[in-house]
């Protein structure tokens, strides 16, 4: 049975492949991927346009695993963060100098409710799939 992927593209090693050599792929998927959705850190530059961060289907390094989304470049108006529709939180650091919509969906599709990140500012966020909300006490 070959390799599947969870929702944080953690690969899960099918019954009875990779004998012999499954150690290494355990080895990415802890100090790699489960690493980075607990603890990481990872940029997401703007230049004056959306920006959309996917997942794909490898346990290697990938940005929107990551725990901490930390939003530079440079850009003259609000933008948009599109992120995974999978259930996960983020912490947002809006280090630009305009505000940032967070939502699901595409450039030419955005879906669910959304959050805005006002510049300067940072935000727990927490995406259940469909909607975007800030987390609040």
């Amino acid at each position: 049975m070959p390799s599947t992927y969870s929702q944080l593209k953690i690969e899960l090693i099918g019954t009875g492949d990779q004998a012999g050599t499954w150690g290494a792929t355990t080895n990415v998927n802890l100090g790699t991927a489960v690493e980075e959705a607990i603890t990481g850190n990872a940029a997401v530059t703007f230049a004056s346009s959306n920006v959309a961060i996917a997942l794909t289907d490898t346990n290697a390094a990938q940005t929107a695993r990551n725990l901490r989304l930390v939003l530079g470049g440079s850009i003259t108006n609000a933008q948009t963060l599109f992120i995974p529709a999978i259930t996960k939180q983020y912490l947002i650091t809006n280090n630009l100098s305009n505000s940032v919509v967070i939502s699901n969906g595409t450039n030419a599709a955005p879906t669910g409710t959304t959050v805005t990140v006002p510049a300067g500012r940072s935000l727990v966020v927490f995406n259940n799939g469909t909607n975007v909300a800030e987390v609040t006490n």
